[in-house]
């Protein structure tokens, strides 16, 4: 059998839609068959590296395309990591603050967000189990590099206000405010793929959200989970269960990628 390159979406996808980080058995045994009849396995995630990596590490998952496509960890260990273009970044964030939307930049591998003032802590309480909020008064947008990500307290309603976001990419867990980080994973699926010196056209793409959407449009074959959002459905080669009943099982299964026990 001919390998394949199988990347998955971690949140909905190797996940339960229903309860946070919980990978369904039947999953667990995918990965391990799969792995077993000699494909490549790896996660495709928008989460930050070290929350990822916790993901990763916990199930025994060596290879990962993380930071919605701008970091690579292969073989348990980060490889390559390109952080968001300074200039657009800041030029956005300047932006949001004329609005009157308050902030919070993410630039280092951990929760901690740098904020001005207590607006953003006071505008968006959904946040705090999230990410770690630092006051910083003295905060200097024009100064700051390597930025990772940044929230920007807005509304739904509000996002019209700020289209040059989607230049750079972002995901809404709360009414309260949007995360600005980069959504291309498939970027980072073809570097993995080159890395492990693999041929793109045997690329297999898994997800369930907006945020695999790219990797949907340009991957040679995906597929989307039970549960994943009606755009997604449309872009996919295929459509399996959700996640609660043996999804990535039985598409693997249907596709003869493992065999069914």
């Amino acid at each position: 059998m001919k390998r394949k390159y199988f990347f998955f979406d971690i949140d909905g996808t190797l996940t339960s839609s229903k309860v946070f980080n919980l990978v369904p058995e039947s999953t667990k045994r995918a990965l391990c068959a799969l792995e077993a009849q000699g494909h490549f396995v790896a996660i495709a995630t928008g989460r930050a590296h070290f929350r990822a990596k916790e993901f990763a590490q916990e199930h025994g998952i060596q290879n990962m395309v993380c930071e919605g496509g701008n970091g690579l960890y292969f073989g348990g260990k980060l490889i390559a990591y390109e952080p968001l273009a300074d200039d657009l970044a800041i030029a956005i964030m300047k932006k949001a603050e004329a609005l009157g939307f308050p902030l919070a930049v993410s630039l280092t591998d951990d929760r901690i967000r740098l904020t001005k003032d207590e607006r953003f802590v006071k505008q968006c309480p959904g946040a705090q189990g999230f990410v770690e909020l630092q006051v910083e008064p003295h905060l200097d947008l024009d100064a700051l590099h390597h930025i990772r990500r940044f929230m920007i307290a807005m509304r739904p309603d509000e996002e019209a206000k700020l289209p040059e976001i989607k230049q750079i990419g972002m995901m809404r867990y709360d009414d309260s405010f949007v995360i600005v980080e980069p959504d291309d994973k498939y970027k980072g699926i073809l570097r993995m793929v080159k890395e492990a010196g693999g041929d793109p056209q045997d690329i297999v793409v898994f997800g369930d959200g907006l945020n695999d959407r790219k990797m949907f449009e340009q991957a040679p074959f995906s597929i989307a989970m039970g549960n994943a959002i009606p755009q997604l459905k449309m872009l996919a080669n295929y459509v399996s269960d959700d996640s609660d009943h043996d999804g990535i099982w039985n598409a693997c299964v249907h596709f003869n990628w493992i065999e069914p026990k």
